[in-house]
């Protein structure tokens, strides 16, 4: 009786956070620290206690990508992240390669779909999606932080293309290309550019940032700005489709693009 009790228990906690995610960002289940201290503890069992193995940080900005429920845990969630370069001397860094995990604490950390949500609009031509941060309505419209996409057709035939035995392109430039397989669409779009703009501050992404970056969403159900306070805000999108879909979230930091994570996941 005990077992089955502690197994419906494990279950509703599991339902708790699927439900959770499925609403809002099933596609997109990305975390970062949210506590006091500013940072949170990545542990993994060992010898019957929680060994520390890796910090995250509020200060950075660092993201993980939820897994699921610690195994066995209540109050754990089971992550993912990359390896980061806390050292480096790079104004921004792409991860599209996620190898460290471990478990964090649910009470230290937030998705970030759960943070306050900027509100997305459509340039007239249709080419531009807009996030404004609408949070505070005392503070006058033209002075308030956007965040703004610029979706354009593409001209990516006139790249060099590499390709792998199966036909599959694997670079444009000598850079990984996201978004596409085996040819290039005619009605081929990518970003163009992405503007912060942001009082006392502003920025254009660089150019890394966004490069081969194909087929991105219009859709406001798959992208989203969200922000922790004026200092750290996440842009987040699942672009692409079928096998070529892939989902990325950039960090910006003061006014600036400070990482990007950007992983393949076909569906």
């Amino acid at each position: 009786m005990m077992i089955s009790v502690n197994k419906a228990f494990y279950l509703s906690v599991f339902s708790l956070f699927s439900l959770g995610l499925v609403k809002a960002q099933d596609k997109v289940p990305f975390g970062v620290v949210k506590a006091e201290e500013g940072y949170a503890m990545v542990r993994v069992h060992k010898d019957n206690y929680r060994k520390i193995i890796d910090k995250i940080r509020m200060k950075t900005g660092d993201v993980f990508i939820y897994d699921k429920p610690a195994p066995g845990e209540t109050e754990w969630l089971w992550i993912k992240y990359p390896d980061r370069d806390y050292d480096s001397e790079k104004p921004f860094e792409r991860y599209d390669s996620i190898n460290k995990e471990g478990m964090v604490n649910k009470n230290r950390v937030v998705f970030v779909d759960k943070l306050p949500q900027f509100t997305p609009s459509k340039s007239k031509n249709g080419r531009s999606l807009i996030f404004t941060d609408d949070t505070n309505p005392k503070i006058p419209g033209n002075q308030r932080t956007k965040i703004i996409i610029d979706v354009y057709p593409s001209y990516a035939k006139l790249k060099k293309q590499e390709k792998d035995a199966e036909g599959n392109i694997i670079k444009l430039d000598k850079v990984k290309p996201w978004g596409i397989g085996k040819d290039l669409p005619e009605d081929l779009t990518e970003i163009k550019s992405i503007r912060v703009q942001q009082p006392g501050r502003g920025s254009v992404f660089v150019r890394d940032a966004i490069k081969n970056m194909f087929q991105p969403t219009m859709d406001f159900s798959n992208v989203g700005v969200t922000a922790i306070d004026n200092d750290h805000i996440f842009l987040y999108m699942i672009n692409g489709s079928g096998e070529n879909r892939y989902t990325t979230i950039w960090t910006i930091k003061q006014g600036k693009v400070e990482s990007q994570i950007i992983y393949k996941n076909p569906r």
